[in-house]
């Protein structure tokens, strides 16, 4: 009886661990449908809000909740959809949708209080009441709201996040904090120099911070952060204080870092800058180095021209232009190009030899209306036969005829006197 007693006890016991088994696999697969179930309405709300439906997004994170009720992101993101409701309402509608808005984000912090994400959601719906409460309570002084401890715990928490300390600037500025903002520009500038380029745009953008930018620049500089876009930026900044040296020591910084960025337009930025800096010989080997790396030459050779001549320099094109022919094959077209650019420089007699030797090895409509360009300002009396040369060679073009019939009728003038 004893033996039969002991077997069926043991019996008992295999029964038990089945029925623990069993009841563990329940539980797990209960558990396992439930964020199952979960995760197709959060994905289905995510479909909403990217196409601006943010009622029915509410609705099926509130399911997503009912389903997983301690999903932090699921809670982080109904309080972002009831926020964006409360945009697109009236005040007195837009309060409750807001307060639901930081409750949300409330329990997303409480959920995973080391998330940034929650805590700049939680910073925005408190500044969303804390925007609201005025209008509905014009005569209270005193705003209960008060969303600037959890924007800076929002940064605490992702310390390198560009949107949050930028959110923060302008809310800064509309709170009239402005004694607080060269701070937070310093640490913007400090994470991503290029966005002074963005800065500067900005309603709170002011000259006084534009050293908060250098300093955070500078650091970044320190920390190896970016350093082609931070010396660039720096450059930039500096040409607006005429510090043409600076500027120049901070663009070949610049250089120094993602060489394959180094294209025309920087060594032509660089070549202005020397010609600033009063330093003609610089500025010649950037503007070479430039035209070397260019896909449309002749175009920027003909802007240096005109940078040589409209930065005071005219004096540099024969020695310039040199330099070209050495370097390149030069072609008609930019010895006209030269030949122009002379002759608006003044210098007409290094102009006229240009085109007169265009002229001996390949006449052209061009170069014959310049030289009676030259003619008719220095008063010499050829200056009409090279135009009918010009009218002969292009008779198309109006330009030329214009100015041949004027000069003609100013002579027919002159004869009747």
């Amino acid at each position: 009886m004893a033996f039969f007693q002991i077997r069926l006890s043991k019996k008992h016991q295999g029964l038990a661990i089945r029925a623990l088994i069993l009841m563990v696999f329940v539980f797990a697969f209960c558990f396992l449908i439930m964020r199952l179930i979960s995760q197709l309405y959060y994905h289905k709300a995510v479909n909403h809000v990217r196409e601006g439906y943010y009622l029915p997004a509410a609705e099926d994170l509130e399911k997503a909740i009912y389903f997983q009720p301690d999903d932090p992101v699921a809670w982080r993101e109904i309080g972002r959809a009831y926020g964006s409701l409360a945009d697109l309402y009236p005040a007195a509608e837009a309060f409750p949708m807001a307060e639901k808005s930081k409750q949300a984000c409330l329990k997303a912090v409480t959920l995973s209080p080391l998330d940034g994400q929650s805590a700049f959601g939680l910073a925005m719906a408190e500044a969303r009441l804390e925007s609201l409460y005025p209008r509905l309570h014009p005569d209270d002084r005193n705003n209960p709201y008060r969303p600037l401890p959890y924007f800076q715990q929002a940064i605490r928490l992702r310390p390198n996040s560009i949107s949050y300390h930028y959110t923060l600037a302008r809310y800064l500025y509309q709170k009239k904090q402005t004694g607080e903002l060269p701070e937070v520009i310093t640490t913007l500038t400090r994470i991503y120099p290029s966005i002074y380029n963005r800065l500067k745009k900005e309603a709170f953008w002011s000259p006084p911070l534009r050293e908060a930018v250098k300093r955070g620049i500078e650091q970044a500089i320190e920390q190896k952060t970016d350093l082609r876009n931070a010396h660039s930026t720096l450059s930039s900044i500096l040409i607006k204080e005429k510090d043409w040296a600076g500027a120049i020591a901070h663009l070949q910084k610049a250089s120094e870092h993602q060489s394959f960025f180094n294209n025309s337009g920087h060594y032509s930025h660089l070549g202005r800058l020397f010609l600033e800096n009063g330093q003609p010989r610089e500025a010649k080997e950037a503007f070479i180095e430039a035209l070397d790396r260019s896909d449309a030459p002749a175009k920027d050779l003909e802007g240096f021209f005109r940078t040589y001549e409209k930065m005071g320099f005219p004096g540099e094109l024969p020695g310039f232009y040199e330099a070209v022919k050495n370097r390149f094959s030069v072609s008609g077209q930019m010895d006209m190009l030269f030949a122009k650019s002379l002759f608006h420089a003044g210098m007409v007699d290094q102009a006229r030899r240009i085109l007169n030797e265009r002229n001996r090895k390949d006449p052209s409509a061009e170069a014959w209306y310049w030289l009676a360009r030259i003619a008719e300002r220095e008063k010499d009396g050829e200056a009409l036969d090279y135009y009918e040369k010009a009218v002969t060679l292009a008779p198309e073009n109006k330009d030329y005829q214009k100015r041949y019939q004027a000069l003609r009728e100013k002579r027919s003038k002159l004869k009747h006197f």
